[in-house]
């Protein structure tokens, strides 16, 4: 099977590989690599992986922590 440019399947550009991580992030940045590696396990990419991880970070900066109901 050849992919062309116009197939829906067409291989992913080398910036888009599994082990080529972004020096910075945006949010948009790493909500369009979790859509691209949707299906690659996140202990085996490291570009998923770096792309949880800031949007984990950013959460964390952004939300306060919340204190239990007595």
């Amino acid at each position: 099977m050849v992919r062309t440019p116009s197939s829906p399947q067409r291989a992913a550009p080398v910036s888009d590989s599994c082990a080529m991580v972004p020096e910075r992030f945006t949010a948009d940045l790493a909500h369009s690599i979790l859509l691209i590696h949707r299906s690659c396990p996140t202990d085996q990419c490291a570009r998923r992986k770096a792309a949880v991880f800031f949007l984990y970070e950013q959460r964390m900066t952004v939300l306060p922590r919340r204190r239990r109901a007595r």
